[in-house]
């Protein structure tokens, strides 16, 4: 009797075993299905949604196998060479650059369409307006380098790369436009070459009024008028603080944070919103102003108004962690 009881007990516990292995068994086998499947559909999903949010960049040319998957290593030189434009022989009134004139000039795609422009300050940094980066997804936007026409793919080879982090000034007021900046870092470093070169940041405490600047983008060429295809400048005297508010905005809309800068009919227009107003200093070129808000564009009394870069070069500092500033 007891060895008959020993028996059915050790049999009992061995079949409560095995029962509690075959359910781990297909527990692991359904998490590795499941893996697989999500890895599947993830894979499956990725060469989606690449060939949707691509296809713009596919029909202009744009090397995106290259760009996108070059895991060639980027030397960071903190003493970068900035603000050298190639001088080779949205902007109203203003005329086409030469290709790649300004290399730090990006343009922001998103959703596959011409948004607004950006700089370069360093191997993995494009500086725009915050506006600009409003209410977007992260993963819808993409910055293309060393483009010059977004309509051709005949003038060299254009550089994009996706942004895995939009940092915005927490202190930006859609109502006023104060505080209009925003860093955005690139996926992947680029490598500075002849047509990608980062633009060089100001002093702390220069003041560029009273000199001529130059804005550089893809905006309207006119109030109402259509997108620029190619890269167009203008050049626009830029104005004291004064100066600007005892110009037909109420005084109190235009902040120390911000810089006027126009005359008759140059300007800035919509679709230039996040390029650069450049000042020369030297044999260089500075960003110190981000194209941010107007009243209409080249109307008498009304200069384009643009974000004062130098406010903002301890909060570029820290939040480019781990970045170069180019200054020169």
């Amino acid at each position: 009797m007891f060895r008959r009881t020993v028996s059915r007990e050790t049999w009992t516990f061995g079949s409560i075993l095995l029962l509690f292995a075959h359910v781990a068994s297909l527990n692991v086998k359904f998490l590795q299905n499941n893996s697989s499947t999500t890895s599947n559909f993830s894979i499956t999903n990725s060469i989606r949604n690449r060939k949707g949010k691509f296809l713009f960049d596919e029909l202009f040319g744009l090397d995106i196998s290259s760009t996108l998957d070059d895991d060639d290593p980027v030397s960071r030189n903190c003493s970068c060479e900035c603000g050298i434009s190639n001088q080779e022989d949205r902007i109203v009134g203003g005329r086409p650059t030469t290709p790649n004139k300004y290399p730090w000039v990006a343009r922001l795609v998103y959703e596959g369409r011409f948004h607004c422009g950006a700089s370069l300050v360093n191997n993995d940094y494009v500086i725009t307006a915050a506006h600009c980066v409003r209410r977007l997804k992260r993963s819808k936007i993409r910055v293309i380098l060393g483009d010059y026409d977004q309509h051709v793919n005949t003038d060299g080879k254009a550089i994009m790369r996706a942004v895995s982090a939009v940092i915005r000034h927490k202190n930006f007021d859609m109502n006023s436009y104060n505080h209009d900046v925003a860093l955005l870092k690139l996926r992947k470093s680029v490598k500075f070459s002849k047509t990608v070169r980062p633009v060089c940041l100001p002093q702390k405490d220069s003041d560029p009024a009273g000199k001529e600047g130059t804005v550089v983008g893809w905006g309207r060429t006119s109030e109402g008028g259509m997108l620029a295809g190619q890269v167009h400048e203008v050049q626009v005297p830029i104005l004291s603080l004064i100066q600007c508010r005892k110009m037909k905005y109420r005084a109190n809309r235009i902040t120390e944070n911000m810089i006027c800068a126009g005359r008759g009919s140059q300007d800035s227009c919509q679709g230039d919103s996040g390029g650069p107003l450049l000042v020369q200093e030297g044999d260089k070129l500075e960003i110190v102003g981000i194209v941010s808000w107007g009243v209409g564009c080249g109307r008498p009394g009304y200069p384009g108004v643009y974000t004062r870069v130098t406010r903002y070069l301890n909060w570029i500092n820290t939040n480019m962690k781990e970045g170069c500033i180019c200054t020169s």
